[in-house]
């Protein structure tokens, strides 16, 4: 038999208990745990609408015919025991003394809290009950139902709150040798009991709380608090697509997001779980695979925003009077009145001559009734004004003050939307701003997009909850740079820093393109990398070459002479006329992205076959830099401008052929492309002469652990369909980075360490001047230690290079371990758009390249 402290106290709320698959689901989370040995403590909620359904029947039982309601919630309880195959006399006894209850409400006509608390309780006394039974069923062991009543005591007071009580939580000898035979335990949340047994409840959402207690008292190895969302978020992901999983946080975090708004955990679960050290797991019923989110005492010295959360529906009121100013004990006078009215305040924002509050809306439910009598004693020492529909919004994260800088732009985004209360907690763990409620999703999208969408820190920051949803792919194990990390560390013996492109993954990855059955031609980007080596393989896959100069032309007709000349396509932009008489003269493909080129030089293209570039309007990709159509973008042409081009076109015999869009870089997207060519087949209805559509690149790769890679059968799939629609046209592609991008890394050699105050600096050999895409895109890119692999990330550090500018930053908060001068620093993705953008700025050298 375990000790006590190898308890694991589980709780469960009311979808997790609403029906046979999911307490099959909890049966087998119990399981596991019995395999290995661990006492399980259930702690669980009424089945899912059961507390607002006794709720609303004790106003129907006071004042109206409740029967209808009450047989309802009878019916509810029925139908489930019928669908879990247990009894259907178990709770007839229950399902009496309720009726009694309410009964005796309707003869009274009134009903006082403690009477209002023992009808509330019924929704758990039962559903334990359903839970007991059914584990009983499913499970070798016994499993012992216990009435939570005569373990948790309220902390009472002259004046017993028995509608949201706090209770004792400290080590319990009695209940652990009540439990001390038992390996699976069941009881109920969200009530308690005083010292005389009358029944009290620890608020709405008290289940949370009762299960930390429980946790305190058992003094439990952990707390799981089993829900319908996989952890706690960045934000709420139904109100934002790209909230993030965060995958750990400490205690006081965790308080903060909670109070603020954050519905996955109740603000007063934390207290009990902190004050005893007890880690708290956030897991999923639905998904009980995902790992969800760790609370614990874990050390965050960084400063780094983790959420933003609103509380919706809040009511602020505004109190205004001159005669505050430098009057003594005014405020005492004030927050007595709130005392004697039995209201808690949340935030509070004063002046020479105002006082505003918001009212406290997760642990309290004022009625209209209390505002109005509240209002009309407050307005005996002020004017008073009520503002009803407001929202707290909070920016929340450890060490709020220290980043200001970091969030300044975000106070932009409140420039069209007024602020009735802007508060900052002496916690250094929130900024917190009221506004409207109409305006609330607005700003928070636009926070998160601004402060945490981009942030590059994925080691802490997990998968959004699109990702989460997206079946996982499998493994394919190390990277080439691990298997080949002795022939890097040999290449950086005399050189402080270098590009090393591993040809074999530039093979491979031309091979998995030419997998889409549905191309007929893909075209390598020469201004992603255009290293003759790595230009060769692609010559050699026989695959051809997208080319934006005169001068990468050239690149690829000396290394090449005797290439066919259809293999080379010239997609220029803003270009001088001669470049475009040069190609054309050498009789290589070319792409018209502006209708300039045909309206004012349209001579130098009669004859000619040219592919037109449109615009297909909508931007893609993880930055504005790297978004290639819409009004802001300078290529392409839109779509309505092509039918004018038409008379030009006809009169100099311009040869239409075909079509060309692109979008933007990063897209994993599968179905993508097959949007591109859908579009570009019925706009090559204008041209009779289209033969071609090259359905432009950005095929993303994945660079971020929770990422989901391209499946080529997947856009194979989906071009397909297009392709039986409109076969009369070549499908291309000219994919990008994909190519190269994460066949080549940039390796640099450790110069200095520095920490100043909150961060810590590891300088490299080479920055900016060899990879630009982090200062030029906000691109990230994984960047590890290659000389300490193994070694404990201790520090979030901000890896920057030597050059003087404040951009020259490759990475920023990168969990990384303690680092030494000489050590080896690798940064993975940089086989594209690396070493071709580089510059001899400071006059440094970038980077040199070496193939392996």
């Amino acid at each position: 038999m375990s000790n006590s402290n190898s308890w694991h106290v589980l709780k469960f709320g009311g979808t997790s208990v609403s029906s046979r698959d999911n307490w099959n689901t909890i049966a087998a989370i119990i399981k596991r745990k019995r395999a290995k040995g661990i006492r399980v403590f259930v702690v669980h909620s009424a089945v899912s609408t059961v507390s607002n359904r006794l709720e609303s029947l004790i106003g129907l039982a006071d004042g109206g015919d409740y029967r209808p309601s009450y047989q309802q919630l009878i019916t509810l309880h029925q139908e489930l025991l019928v669908e879990m195959g247990l009894p259907e006399t178990l709770l007839d006894q229950q399902y009496a003394y309720l009726k009694r209850l309410l009964d005796g409400i309707h003869l009274l006509g009134e009903v006082s809290d403690r009477v209002r608390a023992l009808i509330m309780s019924q929704g758990e006394l039962w559903s334990t009950r359903i839970g007991q039974a059914y584990l009983q069923t499913q499970l070798d062991e016994s499993v012992n139902r216990l009435d939570a009543r005569d373990f948790l005591k309220a902390n009472e007071s002259y004046d017993v709150d028995y509608l949201c009580a706090n209770c004792d939580y400290s080590p319990d000898g009695s209940l652990i040798r009540t439990v001390e035979e038992s390996s699976v335990v069941i009881t109920q949340g969200f009530i308690a009991s005083t010292s005389e047994d009358e029944t009290v409840l620890l608020g709405r959402g008290g289940s949370d709380t009762s299960a930390a207690y429980f946790a305190a008292k058992l003094e439990a190895e952990r707390l799981e608090i089993w829900t319908d969302v996989p952890g706690i978020f960045t934000a709420n992901p139904n109100q934002v697509n790209n909230a993030r999983l965060l995958k750990e946080l400490n205690y006081d975090e965790a308080q903060e997001m909670a109070s603020a708004g954050a519905k996955v955990l109740h603000p007063r679960a934390i207290r009990p779980a902190q004050a005893t050290k007890i880690p708290v797991y956030i897991r999923s019923t639905i998904d009980p695979d995902i790992e969800g989110t760790i609370i614990n005492d874990v050390e965050n010295r960084w400063g780094m925003v983790k959420a933003i959360t609103a509380k919706e529906h809040i009511t602020l009121i505004s109190m205004e009077s001159q005669g505050m100013w430098q009057q003594a004990g005014f405020l005492a006078d004030i927050f007595s009145i709130f005392k004697q009215h039995q209201v808690s305040v949340d935030l509070v924002s004063t002046s020479e001559t105002n006082i505003t509050v918001s009212l406290d809306s997760l642990t309290q439910v004022v009625s209209e009734k209390q505002i109005k009598n509240l209002a009309k004693d407050l307005s005996k020492m002020c004017r008073v004004n009520i503002m009803h529909d407001c929202s707290a919004v909070s920016i929340v994260g450890k060490n709020v003050r220290a980043i200001l800088h970091k969030i300044a732009p975000a106070f932009s985004i409140f420039e069209t939307y007024k602020v009735y209360l802007l508060s900052q907690a002496a916690s250094d763990l929130n900024l917190t701003f009221v506004i409207d409620d109409e305006h609330s999703n607005k700003v928070i999208t636009a926070l998160h997009e601004l402060l945490i969408t981009n942030n590059p820190n994925s080691e802490i920051l997990g998968p959004t909850a699109k990702e989460l949803k997206q079946v996982e792919q499998t493994d394919t194990g190390s990277r080439w740079w691990q298997d080949k990390q002795q022939e890097i560390t040999q290449c950086l013996k005399d050189r402080d820093s270098a590009y090393i492109y591993h040809l074999d993954s530039v093979k491979q990855n031309i091979q998995n393109l030419q997998s889409i059955s549905a191309i007929e031609r893909i075209f390598f980007a020469v201004k992603s990398n255009n290293n003759p080596d790595v230009l060769k393989v692609a010559y050699e896959s026989d695959i051809g070459f997208e080319t934006v100069s005169s001068g990468e032309v050239d690149h690829i007709l000396n290394l090449f002479p005797s290439i066919d000349k259809s293999r080379i396509f010239f997609t220029p932009n803003f270009a001088a006329r001669h470049e475009y008489e040069a190609i054309l003269e050498k009789g290589i493909r070319l792409t018209l992205d502006s209708t300039y080129p045909i309206r004012q030089w349209p001579e130098i293209f009669r004859g000619k076959d040219v592919f037109l570039r449109v615009d297909p309007n909508i931007g893609k990709g993880h930055h504005e830099n790297v978004r290639t159509a819409g009004a802001t973008s300078k290529f392409g042409i839109p779509i309505y401008e092509l039918e004018d081009l038409q008379p030009v076109i006809e009169e100099y015999d311009i040869n239409v052929v075909g079509l060309h869009a692109h979008a933007g870089s990063g897209i994993l997207t599968n179905e993508h492309w097959a949007e591109h060519a859908r579009l570009l087949a019925e706009t090559a209805a204008l041209f009779s002469g289209v033969k071609y559509l090259n359905l432009g690149g950005g095929f993303g790769i994945k660079e971020r652990a929770q990422q989901s890679e391209l499946t080529m059968s997947q856009i194979d799939k989906s071009l397909q369909k297009v392709k039986s629609e409109y076969p009369q046209y070549e499908l291309w592609i000219e994919p990008g980075r994909y190519i190269s991008a994460n066949t080549g890394v940039l390796v640099s050699k450790v110069t200095q360490v520095k920490q100043k105050q909150n961060y810590y600096y590891v300088g490299l050999s080479t920055g900016m001047n060899s990879l630009m895409r982090p200062a030029l895109y906000g691109s990230y890119h994984n960047i590890v230690n290659l000389s300490r692999l193994e070694q404990t990330k201790e520090h979030l550090a901000t890896v920057v290079g030597p050059i003087c500018e404040s951009t020259d930053k490759l990475g920023v908060e990168i969990p990384f371990p303690e680092t030494l001068e000489g050590d080896l620093v690798l940064i993975e993705n940089a086989g594209a758009y690396g070493h071709v953008m580089s510059t001899q700025y400071n006059m440094r050298k970038p980077a040199e390249e070496v193939c392996i």
